[in-house]
């Protein structure tokens, strides 16, 4: 599975003193990190929504009612 297998390290021919390893299998959070990060993000996007208030709808004054004539 992916691009680099586990091996075990083996002298490379030119270099006798040292050691190269093959890459291993990354860690839970390296392969799962942005499935973790897209629910967060997407928890904390929900969360601030309801924090939201919509602004109020301005109440309309009623009408006045009709002066009363004094004559």
């Amino acid at each position: 599975m992916g691009l680099f297998k586990d091996a075990p390290p083996r002298e490379h021919p030119d270099y006798t003193q040292l050691r190269f390893m093959a890459a291993g299998s990354p860690s839970w959070w390296k392969s799962n990190r942005h499935k973790v990060l897209a629910v967060t993000g997407l928890l904390v996007g929900f969360w601030l929504a309801g924090q939201h208030d919509t602004a109020p709808t301005p109440a309309t004054c009623p009408a006045p009612p009709p002066a009363a004539s004094t004559r």
